[in-house]
């Protein structure tokens, strides 16, 4: 458990860094004429990469597979990963939805980009429902449930980040 705990200590602390830092950067236009959302887009993917990689090893380091386990799991792993990335590109487009309007949303616009919001929720848990199956098969009850936990954790650190990110809807 403590490995847990220092893990998600270290990615916690690598989006706390990676987040300010992106909102805080001045970006001019350059002799290319980059625009300021061209570079946002850049660095939010760059972000996003590395939390990826440091889920990855933060999984790795805290489910110890054997090379059997690990040769059935991982593939599974980055499909789910892959799928888990389109739901969360789904989040950052109505972000920046949000973003865009966020000075003159109407109420219309608001309960469209809330609904729309649970809509991308209920697709990340229908995944869960989707892969965990999988995972149980392929590494055994215990060992997926393990698992689970480790992703729901993970989870809810990267919302908890996003949102805590976000400003409220002013009325």
């Amino acid at each position: 458990m403590r490995k847990v705990l220092i893990a998600l200590a270290i990615l916690a602390g690598a989006m706390l860094f990676a987040c300010p830092s992106l909102r805080a950067q001045e970006v001019t236009k350059n002799a290319q004429d980059v625009t300021r959302e061209a570079v946002t887009d850049q660095e939010i993917e760059l972000m996003r990469s590395d939390i990826r990689s440091k889920r990855k090893q933060i999984i790795a380091a805290n489910m110890q597979f054997s090379d059997a386990e690990a040769q059935k799991f991982w593939p599974i792993y980055d499909q789910y990963a892959a799928d888990q990335r389109k739901a969360y590109d789904i989040h950052y487009n109505l972000l920046k939805d949000y973003a865009k309007n966020r000075e003159t949303l109407t109420d219309a616009q608001a309960m469209d980009l809330t609904k729309r919001w649970v809509e991308a929720d209920q697709a990340k848990s229908q995944l869960r429902i989707k892969y965990f199956p999988m995972f149980e098969k392929a590494i055994g009850g215990k060992r997926a449930a393990r698992f689970s936990q480790l992703d729901r954790m993970l989870t809810l650190m990267v919302d908890l980040q996003i949102g805590s990110d976000v400003p409220l809807i002013q009325p």
